[in-house]
């Protein structure tokens, strides 16, 4: 798309743009008139500056804006599939362990291997089975609610049992059934339309149940995954702070399979599953700014190649959303102003606006000098022209100004935003983790045969070995507990799965969460310690869940605790969501934690940041509501960083229903600057506004050059004065007086360069950057002489009444000062008190004969 019309879409451009427009009709009158004044005041190379520089802030602007849109839908669209992702690996260990089950083994070696056709008892045992164990697929949806339906089926595609009764399918001639009893994976990912579902689009995870010991396939299980139900929930969440964005999910070839506006975006619909160039695509007649990402994987699962999908009308794609709170907006405006912070092309734009700035005041301010030296002093047109030419220049420098520092305004904006979606991430990705958590020890805890072994009253060794082996290849599967263990109905320990916790059977476990563990009354609930050390795990910190075991009366027996390997899991967590380089490191400075409420430090991406620990941050960071986000700009350790927080919520049940409340806030950290930059930049002195005396008509006047040293204006009469230069290459003379700073040549002469900061008695080097030097003249014992008096910046060329000018002749006996005389503010309010001193410029330049002399004094008038 044309740049043109991208900026239709962009209102900040178009202000930008208008701003500029404006401007440069202004320019164009003002070169027309410069040109037609008796000195021929020429800005077009001013203007054309100004002109050139323009592209630079217009481009950056354009790209923020269409950078900012476009990260969003990029961020959307990359944690839409990376969550779904996430979610389905848990799927692919589901459905291995639960084909192991000794309960199903059990019902398919009752039904493959028994004549029901002539036995009513037999028949009827066959129902009862069938209904213990449709109640056992209840328990596992109850807990793994992400399944809809669990369907066992023989090896030939009979349906035995299954979940959902409303299903009506007996029989099933689906090909997944054959591939899930020769696949040499794990498990069989399906997504299509199956007749096990009437034909309806389904998520299926499948895989063979086999003989113990022989390994031979004797059914099939199916787990119906709650596709559509998951995907409208991550849809939800990831639009609700912009309603405007489309979400999709498309297939390897770009149909989309799930949509969060299906009436908008339908189900089948074809759309662009690879980014072009300019990221625009054309959907129902009309333009949208979209991304299509690839799943960044979770542990080596890619899922079925989908493709996450996001986009916006591009006549809303770049409306703008300030989501920074009110609370921190002060030192929010405090950082995006301060230059310091500014990214190094934003600095180099401003330098240039200041640069072409100063050349266009030396001159307006040289052009003020040629009228008071001019035969002819009466052109009030001329100097009122100069006074707009330098106010118009002012103008265009304040708006670069304003420009960069909004655009400064707009990234720390989107740093911030994009924090609060990375902060969301962690703690979604950390909820649903933990959801598993919960499920795996009520799920493990229906086990039969810790039921039945710790239902008796004593234990035999091979008891023990056996829920030992148990819990062992259990603990094999999932990775992410360090150990489990199995304690009877006194607390007692009497497995562990890890030979290195063996020293822990027979003991006592002797926490608070084991002893509510035994008195849990169902199988839907659970017990999670707190986040603190645990013996169990090292001394380090974690969370122990835990779930009662009943007998078939439904009496608490034991409990089974599984002991998180918090720290390495949790710092996954948060390493995923941080920002990278290309080389896969995270971002210089930046940092995630996991906190609670009072900040204690859960776990932390930066090694100096102890687990258990405390850190400070704002209380609306702590007191954030759940489910809620907040992005702000904070001091921390002399740095100001922009942080994104957002607090748990749970997942499905879990903290939401089932009983459990534990706040954890996800915070990221994306460091800014130095502290102690700001300070000094906001502690400097803002550059004053004086408000010269008036003339009033027919009243002798005097013209005068202002100019700043050491932060206070002097004056000169204009008269004495050839011109100001700048970016001036001085040669240093040998034996030179303190004073001088060496030559340069003018006007075919060799001109003397003092310092006359030096000589007021300030201490100053000289700049060639950023200081200019006043060429002055003067007639001393008949000699015409020319000096350089190098000066912090000019200033100004106002026209001074005389009767606000008092001469020093009768007051100062020092034959020493450099002062002649004052000029006397109309009000005492006017400057701040303070008068401007005139120098004088034979004076100064007795001063420098004078070989041996000392430094003047400093007056300050």
């Amino acid at each position: 798309m044309q740049r043109d019309n991208l900026i239709s879409y962009m209102n900040n451009v178009q202000t930008f743009e208008k701003n500029m427009s404006s401007l440069s009709d202004k320019w164009d009158l003002l070169t027309l008139l410069g040109s037609m004044s008796n000195i021929g005041m020429d800005t077009s190379e001013t203007r054309k500056a100004f002109e050139d520089l323009l592209d630079e802030p217009l481009i950056r602007l354009i790209r923020e804006t269409f950078d900012k849109s476009l990260d969003e839908l990029e961020s959307k669209a990359q944690s839409a599939i990376d969550i779904l992702i996430r979610n389905l690996f848990e799927r692919t260990a589901d459905i291995g362990f639960l084909a192991t089950d000794d309960d199903i083994r059990n019902y398919l070696h009752f039904v493959n291997g028994t004549d029901f056709s002539h036995s009513e008892e037999l028949r009827q045992e066959k129902l009862d089975k069938k209904s213990a164990l449709h109640q056992r697929f209840q328990e596992y949806i109850a807990k793994y609610s992400v399944y809809e339906n669990i369907v066992l089926l023989d090896t030939k595609g009979k349906v035995l049992v299954q979940y959902d009764n409303t299903n009506p399918v007996t029989h099933s001639k689906d090909p997944l059934i054959q591939e899930s009893l020769r696949t040499h994976q794990g498990y069989v990912e399906t997504f299509r339309p199956t007749d096990l579902t009437l034909n309806k689009p389904s998520l299926i995870y499948s895989y063979r149940v086999c003989d113990a010991e022989s390994e031979e396939a004797i059914g099939v299980l199916c787990l119906m995954f709650r596709f559509e139900d998951e995907l409208r929930g991550i849809f939800q969440k990831l639009t609700r702070d912009n309603p405007y964005i489309a979400l999709e999910l498309l297939s390897p070839e770009g149909r989309v399979i799930a949509s969060s506006s299906p009436h908008h975006v339908p189900i089948g619909s074809p759309l662009q599953a690879r980014d072009n160039q300019s990221h625009i695509t054309y959907y129902a007649g009309f333009e949208y700014l979209y991304k299509a990402v690839k799943t960044s994987g979770y542990q080596g699962y890619e899922g079925p190649g989908w493709i996450g999908h996001a986009m916006i009308p591009l006549h809303l794609a770049f409306r703008t959303n300030q989501n920074v709170s009110s609370e921190a907006n002060e030192l929010f405006q405090k950082v995006a102003k301060t230059t310091a912070y500014f990214p190094q092309e934003l600095k180099d734009i401003l330098e240039k606006a200041k640069k072409i700035q100063s050349e266009l005041d030396i001159t307006v301010w040289n052009g003020n000098v040629q009228i008071a030296n001019a035969s002819n002093k009466e052109n009030p047109f001329t100097k009122a022209l100069l006074g707009e030419i330098s106010k118009t220049g002012e103008e265009t420098k304040r708006v670069f100004e304003q420009t960069v520092s909004d655009l400064n305004s707009a990234m720390l904006t989107r740093y911030l935003e994009d924090l609060k979606i990375e902060s969301s991430l962690a703690i979604d990705i950390m909820d649903r983790n933990l959801y598993e958590r919960a499920n795996d020890c009520r799920w493990w805890a229906l086990t039969s045969t810790f039921r039945e072994l710790l239902s008796q009253t004593e234990l035999s060794e091979n008891d023990q070995e056996n829920m030992t082996s148990i819990l062992t290849y259990i603990n094999d599967l999932y990775t992410v507990y360090t150990t489990m263990f199995l304690y009877d109905r006194d607390g007692m320990i009497v497995a562990v799965s890890n030979p290195d916790s063996s020293r822990f059977i027979g003991k006592k476990v002797g926490h608070n969460w084991a002893s509510q563990t035994l008195l849990l009354e169902t199988s839907q609930h659970y017990v999670v310690s707190c986040f603190e050390p645990s013996p169990f795990y090292d001394g380090r910190f974690t969370y122990i869940y835990n779930a009662g075991i009943q007998n078939r009366s439904d009496e608490t027996v034991g409990g089974i605790g599984i002991v998180f390997d918090a720290q390495p899991q949790f710092e996954a967590m948060l390493y995923d969501v941080l920002p990278k380089n290309d080389d896969h490191t995270i971002k210089d400075g930046m940092f995630a934690l996991f906190i609670d409420r009072s900040g204690r430090v859960i776990s932390s991406t930066d090694s100096s940041i102890e687990i258990g620990s405390t850190i400070t941050l704002p209380e609306t960071i702590l007191e954030i509501s759940a489910a809620q986000s907040d992005a702000r700009m904070i001091r921390y350790n002399g740095l100001y960083y922009a942080i994104g927080a957002t607090c748990s919520s749970g997942y499905r049940e879990y903290k939401q229903s089932d009983g459990y409340r534990n706040d954890i806030i996800a915070v990221i950290f994306r460091p800014i600057g130095e502290y102690i930059l700001a300070q000094i930049q906001a502690e400097a002195p803002a550059k004053r506004t004086y408000l010269y005396p008036k003339p009033t008509g027919g009243e002798d006047t005097c013209e005068m050059s202002t100019f700043f040293i050491g932060g206070s204006l002097f004056a000169i009469e204009s008269k004495e004065i050839v011109c100001s230069l700048m970016h001036q290459e001085l040669t240093s003379i040998l034996h030179a007086s303190d004073y001088s700073l060496g030559v340069i040549g003018y006007d075919k002469r060799m001109v003397n360069v003092i310092s006359l900061a030096k000589l007021l008695g300030m201490e100053k080097k000289y700049d060639k950057e950023h200081d200019a030097i006043i060429i002055i003249k003067a007639t001393i014992d008949s000699q015409s002489i020319h000096l350089g008096l190098a000066v912090d910046s000019i200033f100004s060329s106002p026209e001074i009444p005389l009767r606000s000018i008092s001469h020093y002749a009768n007051m100062l006996k020092n034959e020493n000062s450099l002062t002649k005389a004052v000029i006397i503010p109309d009000h005492a309010e006017d400057f701040g008190n303070e008068m401007i001193s005139i120098l004088d410029i034979p004076k100064i330049y007795a001063q420098l004969v004078q070989p041996y002399s000392r430094p003047a004094q400093r007056i300050m008038a």
